[in-house]
């Protein structure tokens, strides 16, 4: 043990003597001002790639592990267990998952790819030591029952096709550290075919009433809407009437001053293909750090192509 401690410190000396600052090494936020908040659609890393390790390297490069992981189209509370246990065993900190539904339906057809994709839902992960559950609520994404045809309804399965990736949750925790409630929602609306951008007002305010009802200090918003910002008024209602911050939109896409107008995000903040689609929405706090739309090379993506989002959501 001394051996190795005294080799730590004369590799440290050296570092220090020829001018080289050794690397940072990851730990978990104990700063009660923020929490460290990601979302993904994961069934780009539970998919072609399967074992999720190009995530968890790019996860250990960062200053500080994720308090909060919302991810979309999980496959079931095993697949879950099996992420939560990788987070646990290579980063530190330990961590859990809510699920919104712990064995989804089929989808009626099996991925091509090395892990089968026919059970999808979506779950928030947590981090223990910091984050204590309350209480949690799951609700259906709305969308015509009959693709094109019909009103907004909640979408069950239909033509064989189990609709369970549209169940959401959300969750109420008690933050350990800051002693403050924050309400994390992970949500995934309906995708084109089933007309669901038609939806996304009423699927948006289906997903405030949620999480105002559970209330908290601090409200975060993190999903695949499958809409663009454009679409059906879904994103303006979001942020004027009930008042969320779109934090990629403020950190790299809103116009500097009033005489500048932007009427688009450059390309490295779309999420899927060259489409803005997945969002992370905060409110009740105050403004948003180290935003960042993750690129699949970084962290790899193979299957659905989604970016995986990244903040830090201040108190």
């Amino acid at each position: 043990m001394f051996r190795r401690a005294a080799a730590v410190l004369a590799a440290a000396a050296v570092a220090a003597t020829l001018g080289v600052q050794p690397a940072q090494a990851i730990s978990t936020n104990k700063d009660k001002k923020f929490l460290v908040v990601y979302n993904n659609n994961i069934e780009n890393l539970a998919g072609c790639d399967g074992n999720y390790a190009k995530f968890i390297a790019y996860l250990k490069k960062q200053k500080k592990s994720p308090d909060i992981f919302a991810v979309q189209q999980i496959s079931n509370a095993k697949q879950l267990a099996t992420f939560t246990k990788r987070l646990s065993d290579e980063l530190p900190g330990s961590y859990k998952g809510i699920i919104a539904v712990s064995n989804p339906g089929s989808m009626g057809y099996t991925s091509g790819c090395k892990v089968k994709k026919n059970q999808q839902t979506n779950a928030i992960i947590y981090r223990t030591g910091r984050l204590t559950p309350e209480k949690t609520v799951k609700w259906r994404s709305l969308a015509p029952y009959h693709y094109a045809d019909g009103p907004c309804q909640e979408l069950y399965g239909s033509y064989k096709s189990s609709q369970d990736r549209v169940v959401n949750v959300a969750v109420r925790f008690h933050d350990n550290v800051a002693g403050k409630d924050v309400t994390v929602a992970a949500v995934h609306w309906p995708t084109n075919t089933w007309s669901g951008p038609r939806c996304a007002a009423q699927n948006m305010r289906a997903t405030n009433s949620v999480v105002e009802k559970l209330g908290g200090k601090v409200k975060i918003v993190a999903g695949d809407m499958n809409a663009r910002k454009g679409e059906a008024g879904w994103w303006t209602k979001a942020r004027t009437t009930y008042k969320y911050r779109d934090v990629v939109w403020d950190s790299a896409c809103a116009p500097k001053t009033k005489t500048k107008k932007a009427n688009t995000c450059p390309d490295s903040t779309s999420t899927n293909g060259d489409r803005r689609i997945d969002y992370l929405l905060t409110k009740g706090g105050h403004t948003t750090t180290n935003v960042a739309t993750i690129s699949n090379a970084a962290v790899g993506g193979k299957y659905s192509g989604h970016q995986a989002l990244r903040a830090y959501v201040k108190y």
